[in-house]
């Protein structure tokens, strides 16, 4: 049994060694990165990969929903180009298509933001008024989304990505406002939250049904 497991492992090396090694140039330039960018800026390299709570010595259950709000990204970006990629091979041209593999990466891009704090914290520091200015770059790219794609969205179960849109502006107004009520952040990053899961639900639902089901779009 050991022979023949060692067997059938040295031949999946010898078919895809040179896959392996290319696609090992994608971590390997990662952590090169992480590491000349520590040693630069006088940063412990290990900051960049342990996990945030145990950097910053605090409890497991700190940020949990916005943990969960990262994979809901992931996944909607994941399963939106995915779907597209297949519809492409299967020779679909716009459409449907076009509405998963843009909202795909919308998926990244506002993923992205959340996950590292790009506008709250990164670009605040290094340009005037960033924040304004990403929810401008927000704003466009999803009336943008809205316009240049608004009869494929009407074909899909909009529903649910118009309900995202609306907590997503929920949030975005408990965030603008001063404080009038008690756990108003907590309140925020509910309507955040809820607003991702009905965006991964929209895409789920689309991405399943034109893989699945094209003739009920």
């Amino acid at each position: 049994m050991i022979l023949i497991l060692i067997a059938a492992i040295l031949e999946q090396l010898r078919k895809n060694i040179f896959r392996i090694l290319l696609f090992m140039i994608v971590p390997s330039v990662v952590l090169f990165v992480a590491f000349y960018i520590g040693k630069a800026n006088n940063i412990e390299v290990s900051d960049f990969t342990r996990d945030t709570t145990a950097v910053l010595h605090g409890q497991p259950w700190v940020g949990v929903i916005s943990m969960l709000g990262l994979f809901l990204w992931s996944a909607a970006a994941t399963v939106s180009l995915f779907a597209a990629f297949i519809l492409k091979r299967r020779g679909v041209v716009g459409g449907v298509r076009d509405v998963l593999r843009f909202g795909g990466y919308l998926s990244l891009f506002l993923g992205f933001d959340d996950a590292f704090e790009m506008h709250e914290v990164v670009f605040e520091s290094l340009f005037p008024m960033s924040e304004k200015i990403f929810y401008s770059v927000y704003v466009g790219s999803v009336l943008a989304y809205m316009i240049l794609l608004k009869d494929e969205l009407l074909k899909t179960d909009f529903i649910y990505w118009i309900i995202s849109m609306g907590l997503f502006f929920g949030s975005v107004i408990l965030d603008s406002i001063d404080p009038i009520v008690s756990h108003q952040v907590f309140y925020e990053d509910c309507f955040k939250f809820s607003g991702i899961f009905f965006w991964v639900v929209y895409y789920m639902r689309t991405g399943f049904y034109a893989l699945i089901c094209p003739d009920k779009i």
